[in-house]
């Protein structure tokens, strides 16, 4: 954009802090600008100016850089193995709870949490939430930063509007956490009125409508901040906690802002796949691949160039030929006179490649490539669902979930965290929620944990060690029962049911479990004793019931007879 703008007009800080935040990203549009030829010709904004939106020219053939398309597939691949594995919209991705275990097992808090989960999944089914996501997975793993803005939306409660590299800014708070984004997008001059109304539109827009060229398009730029002069007594945006201020991209009055208003939570994210120290924007895994992309590009020219010159090789014909009308085609004729020498066609030189050895090679760069974008896991996630559990998902790829983790956890802070709690403030503001029981009237905050199948793939592959463990005392106690003593298997369940994330009450605690081995205890002395008691009495009863004397009479009869003898 450009850079002439008025000191103390109401954009002029808008537009510097977007030209400074466009000069600090300009290191990162090149790279991004190749990642676009090879892998996503159709993403990406003004990367290489800001009146390069591709609108114009959107129908055109961008491919040209790619003929083998192995690294879009892969690239596919991982976009649908995180929407599968994270996000899915075929089963529930993450659940609520509180901090504190005990109320947390309250029925009227168990149900009401349950509620808000199930109305939050159905707002995520009904909006275009998992068409946007997935769009975002795709730039995630293309440009390593992606970003999309959430808003209400009175028929399906949020509208996701996923933006593509290029089209937007950042900048990181003392966290160094998204916090700001500026974007510059296209918009119509019809689309204009419907979003801005009539009154607020520059003069060019108006002329359009007048001249009924709605469809004209004009370029618009939106900023979404911390609101640092934020007033707690306004009901109105200016007491929000985010800012938002659309204005024209050009035009003479710099005082004209198309629309202002606020939000109370931050209403856009902006995940990064990995981030390199205080960088603003992240990397990815095209960026690692990259290399190898371009490289297959070229060995896949090279190898059609070897077949043409072998199907079709340059040829060598006599001068005499040159205006008899000979022809090279398949299945034409050229009549040759015998008696002046060979007068026909012969290959300038014969080319015979390799193919097989080609077609090795070829197939190697392939593999790299779908490692680089961790096609292996993300093919056994997607096919999970009928085949797979996350126990198997974690054990056939440890490794790799290993490697995957920080990026797992990346997304659920700078993404899924982000996207529940927005939906949360809009259900909030549009009186969605249903009554909240009086225990949480307090203001407890609520905990989100995620049950998606890469989350708790994750978690299997920290009970590894404990398996193992078992797996070995158990073997050893074969031969040695005093080595059980070695392993405390009270502790060991406990941590084994912290690393999967069981619910607190499945597992007894501790005093709990003394009470009830000290219950188990007093039960099997009882049955001791009733055990050691009972040879006794039947020695007792047999006694009582042998006869004496050789005759009919026992010694239970004669005690009980003596007894009632009457001395004189």
């Amino acid at each position: 954009m450009s850079e002439n703008y008025t000191e103390g007009s109401k954009t002029c800080e808008y537009r510097k802090r977007y030209s400074m935040l466009r000069d600090e990203q300009s290191s990162w549009r090149s790279h991004w600008n190749d990642i676009t030829q090879y892998l996503l010709p159709r993403r990406g904004r003004y990367l290489q100016g800001e009146r390069n939106d591709n609108f114009s020219i959107g129908g055109q053939q961008k491919h040209e850089k790619i003929i083998n398309g192995s690294a879009v597939q892969a690239l596919k691949t991982l976009a649908g193995g995180l929407q599968g594995g994270l996000t899915s919209p075929t089963r529930p991705w993450f659940q609520l709870t509180v901090a504190d275990d005990d109320l947390a097992e309250f029925q009227p808090v168990r149900e009401w949490l349950h509620m808000v989960r199930s109305a939050m999944l159905q707002i995520f089914s009904r909006s275009n939430f998992y068409g946007a996501i997935h769009y975002i997975y795709w730039e995630l793993g293309a440009y390593g930063t992606a970003a999309m803005f959430i808003e209400e939306d009175m028929e399906y409660v949020i509208r996701c509007r996923p933006m593509t590299i290029g089209e937007y800014v950042m900048a990181l708070d003392a966290r160094y956490r998204p916090c700001s984004l500026m974007r510059q997008f296209s918009m119509t001059a019809g689309q204009m009125l419907e979003k801005f109304g009539k009154d607020k539109l520059p003069e060019a827009v108006k002329s359009a409508l007048n001249n009924a060229t709605p469809d004209l398009r004009f370029e618009v730029q939106h900023v979404i901040e911390e609101n640092k002069e934020r007033d707690d007594s306004r009901g109105d945006y200016k007491g929000k906690m985010f800012k938002s201020v659309y204005y024209p991209y050009s035009g003479d009055n710099e005082d004209q802002i198309l629309k202002e208003s606020g939000y109370n939570s931050i209403p856009f994210i902006a995940p990064r796949w990995e981030v390199t120290g205080v960088d603003t924007y992240g990397n990815s895994p095209a960026m690692d691949a990259l290399g190898d992309v371009k490289m297959l590009q070229k060995m896949e020219e090279k190898k059609l160039m070897a077949l043409d010159k072998q199907v079709n090789p340059p040829m060598n014909a006599p001068v005499a030929l040159k205006n008899q009308g000979a022809t090279s085609v398949s299945g034409g004729v050229n009549w040759i006179d015998v008696a002046q020498g060979q007068q026909s066609f012969t290959p300038a030189y014969l080319v015979n490649p390799n193919l097989q050895q080609m077609a090795v090679e070829i197939d190697r760069v392939e593999r790299r490539i779908r490692g680089f974008f961790f096609n292996d896991l993300f093919l056994s996630v997607l096919q999970a669902d009928k085949n797979m559990t996350a126990f198997e998902v974690a054990k056939r790829h440890e490794e790799k979930l290993m490697m995957l983790g920080p990026i797992i956890e990346r997304q659920q802070s700078e993404s899924m965290d982000l996207i529940i709690d927005r939906v949360f403030n809009v259900m909030t503001n549009l009186n969605l929620l249903p009554p909240i029981p009086k225990e949480l009237s307090s203001g407890m905050p609520i905990k989100v944990e995620y049950i998606s199948l890469l989350a708790q793939a994750q978690k299997m592959v920290a009970t590894a060690p404990i398996e193992q463990l078992v797996a070995f005392v158990g073997n050893v106690a074969a031969a040695n029962p005093d080595v059980l003593d070695k392993v405390d298997f009270d502790e060991a369940v406990d941590q084994y049911s912290n690393a999967l994330g069981v619910a607190p009450k499945v597992i007894r605690s501790d005093d709990v479990v003394v009470g009830i081995r000290d219950q188990k205890k007093k039960m099997q002395q009882a049955q001791m004793i009733a055990a050691n008691a009972q040879p006794v009495t039947q020695a007792i009863k047999n006694t009582a019931e042998t006869p004496v004397r050789g005759g009919n009479t026992t010694a239970l009869d004669a005690l009980l007879g003596a007894a009632g003898t009457n001395p004189t």
